[in-house]
């Protein structure tokens, strides 16, 4: 019943909402760009290339972050400040669904930009996952106007963007070659060996031995497999990293010489010390090649994600390394793997921010620069 209601719910909030922000409407517009972010811990390296960006070509902006929490009973005063700078700024960019941004009607001059939080999709998010067991179910999707009122949808690859133009539920012509900051920061090579030096700081066993660092997906209701690989890789030359995802409750083994990826270190950064990556569906795959790092995929309840979630390209073809069937097996492909080449991967899938062969560019893309132009602020 409860589940019945809740789309009539959502209806009656958004019209009040939308009365409300009408009013708004009427402040003035100011020199300001507002950047909403879903990251709960730290702001996003994504978010910081764009706000260098806006204050380098735009210095008479002002540039507000505003961290998105998800609705609760708590979140109405917060809602109701992230509508006074949606109705006020000058240029708007977000990096996953924002209540505000999708369910009111903004000024037609506002441009919107996503900016997912993604370089790319290995699974189905969106629209793509409505109705399944991970998505929403489509008459909450319908009543929350999920991903509308985008002016343009960023994507670094022609496979990507036409995976995004069906889960985002717009015309392919939205989605634009603009790639990602995140390309800039990860083809950054002093930047990369800047945060190299921060981590073997805080981690010096790191510099000795081949460096696997473990990037499992989340899974809604179910348990990772760190105890299984750190089992695996117990006695091995070398050092194990998990990267847990920030809403993953799964303990995490503290033992076997593992070393828990929190704290002050993005995910990104993690990369600049990173021999071999294992993953499963994580976008961590499209990073990865743009910094050349091994791949090794352990897809180990793979009959279960394709009905819980599904996938947005064909798994056995397109991810660009070996596939694993156990964790002693990604542990032993992932103290083998020393080169590979990804240039046909990145051909099809980041040949926005790559030479059209796959091979990497001589020069930064700049695609922060790309999307702020994009913005077309006054």
């Amino acid at each position: 019943m409860i589940k019945a209601a809740l789309p009539h719910a959502l209806s009656v909030l958004t019209l009040g909402a939308r009365a409300i922000y009408a009013g708004m409407k009427l402040l003035p517009v100011q020199k300001k760009v507002v950047l909403i972010t879903r990251e709960p811990r730290q702001i996003s390296a994504d978010f910081e290339l764009l706000q260098e960006s806006l204050k380098r070509k735009h210095p008479e902006h002002r540039v507000l972050v505003i961290k998105h929490n998800k609705l609760s009973p708590s979140y109405l005063g917060r809602a109701l400040r992230e509508m006074y700078h949606l109705a006020t700024c000058d240029g708007c960019l977000v990096d996953g669904y924002i209540i505000p941004v999708s369910i009111l009607n903004h000024r037609k001059d506002l441009k919107i930009g996503q900016i997912w939080h993604a370089l790319g999709a290995i699974k189905k998010f969106g629209h793509l996952a409505s109705g399944r067991r991970e998505g929403l179910a489509p008459r909450v999707a319908n009543s929350i106007r999920m991903h509308e009122n985008y002016s343009f949808i960023c994507a670094s690859g022609s496979y990507t963007a036409a995976t995004y133009a069906e889960a985002f539920g717009v015309p392919p012509e939205m989605v634009q070659p603009l790639g990602m900051p995140r390309v800039d920061y990860l083809l950054d090579d002093a930047g990369n060996a800047a945060r190299r030096a921060r981590i073997l700081q805080h981690h010096p066993q790191l510099a000795h031995g081949k460096t696997v660092i473990y990037v499992p997906t989340f899974r809604r209701g179910q348990q990772v497999s760190y105890l299984e690989l750190a089992a695996a890789f117990d006695g091995e030359l070398g050092n194990l990293v998990m990267l847990p995802h920030p809403a993953d409750r799964t303990p995490v083994p503290e033992s076997n010489g593992v070393i828990i990826g929190t704290g002050d270190f993005g995910i990104l950064d993690w990369l600049s010390v990173a021999d071999v990556v294992i993953t499963d569906y994580s976008a961590i795959t499209y990073e990865a090649t743009l910094r050349d790092i091994p791949l090794v995929f352990w897809p180990y309840d793979m009959d279960y994600y394709l009905k819980a979630r599904g996938l947005a390209l064909d798994y056995f073809a397109e991810v660009p390394g070996p596939i694993a069937t156990s964790a002693a097996e990604a542990v032993s492909l992932a103290l083998e793997l020393e080169e590979t080449d990804y240039n046909t991967f990145r051909s099809r899938h980041l040949n926005f921010v790559t030479n059209p062969d796959g091979s990497l560019p001589e020069e930064n893309p700049r695609c922060a620069d790309r999307i702020v132009d994009a913005l077309q602020l006054r």
